[in-house]
């Protein structure tokens, strides 16, 4: 239990802080829930959904629009145009401008509260209160993808760059998790190697499930009672899974520099292959994702496997019983330690 617990904190703070994070510009409609990064609508913008916030700033600009609620856990709100329905802020702070307008109703936990002279609430007008009105649903999270650097710009080399940076990220946190916890990211690889098909399977089925649950917790937040305890459960969880990823993810390259190595007719160590073998894999992963429909399906693959070979092994804690692997790593050196 305790290994699970540590294997768990390094790779909830691991994917909060190595997977993309980036301002994101209004292009009219958002991609599902945004988690650690800022939204800004320019004005004149018009967003016909939701806006779904997880630790990052809301600016709603003038004479920009809002055909939907705004939710914002852990971060804070800056508007100056028009939001139709409810704003739900909790923790951070609210700042109206002169030119603010919610036709719903503004409620605040646990957030500090400003208003210029000017800025108008249709609505009820809750402060750190959690009982007495029903905001719109907010909307439902989406699945985390391989981790990926979405650019807004169009160069080519700010593109390549930005591909090469979050492959050399991900490949240094390859090789810390290998130094810390190389069994256990070896049983990873070793599940994904031993049974390709069943690691798939059972990645599939955890995303399915993963669907599920999500729908069901944005379901009951329907009350608002209860978004004291949906909420939490729909980010906790929305964070295991997003870690169990980013471990088959790495779990994958490493299994990659273990072949590399064996190429070579080299012993690297363990650490050493994690870290070339993630970022090739991942250099390919962003090569082929720009072929249309075939690059994000094979990537999705490989990621679904590396998602289900985590489960099976509880993390790397366990060897399941389908998969029959030798108690012999692949880099004897690196493991022995």
């Amino acid at each position: 239990m305790k290994v699970f617990f540590k294997i768990t904190t390094i790779l909830l703070l691991a994917a909060l802080v190595f997977l993309p994070i980036q301002a994101v510009s209004a292009r009219g409609l958002a991609e599902g829930p945004i988690f650690g990064s800022n939204y800004t609508l320019k004005s004149g913008m018009t967003l016909n959904q939701d806006l779904v916030v997880f630790g990052g700033s809301v600016l709603i600009e003038k004479d920009a629009t809002v055909n939907g609620a705004i939710v914002i856990f852990g971060g804070s709100l800056t508007q100056d145009g028009l939001v139709n329905k409810d704003v739900v802020v909790m923790g951070g702070a609210v700042s109206l401008a002169s030119n603010a307008h919610i036709k719903g109703n503004l409620v605040t936990f646990g957030a500090t509260l400003s208003r210029d002279e000017g800025a108008r609430v249709d609505g009820d007008v809750l402060n750190n209160q959690a009982t007495g009105i029903t905001p719109s649903v907010p909307g439902i999270p989406s699945v985390p993808t391989v981790p990926v650097v979405n650019g807004q710009s169009d160069n080519p080399v700010w593109n390549a760059l930005g591909i090469l940076g979050q492959s050399l990220m991900l490949a240094l946190l390859a090789v810390l998790i290998a130094m810390f916890l190389p069994r256990q990211m070896r049983k990873v690889a070793d599940g994904v190697v031993a049974q390709p098909l069943m690691s798939f399977g059972m990645g599939l089925l955890a995303l399915i499930a993963f669907i599920v649950i999500i729908v069901a917790l944005a379901l009951f937040s329907l009350l608002i009672i209860t978004l004291l305890v949906t909420v939490p459960l729909i980010i906790v969880i929305s964070i295991v899974f997003s870690a169990a990823c980013v471990l088959g993810w790495l779990a994958l390259g490493l299994e990659v520099g273990v072949r590399i190595s064996q190429m070579t007719k080299r012993e690297w160590p363990l650490p050493l292959a994690a870290g070339v073998g993630m970022f090739g894999l991942n250099l390919v992963a962003q090569g082929i994702g720009f072929i249309p429909c075939i690059g994000g399906l094979l990537s999705g693959l490989l990621l679904l496997a590396g998602l289900g070979a985590v489960l099976m092994t509880r993390f790397g804690t366990h060897t399941p019983s389908i998969v029959q692997v030798s108690s012999e790593p692949a880099v004897a050196p690196a493991v022995e330690s």
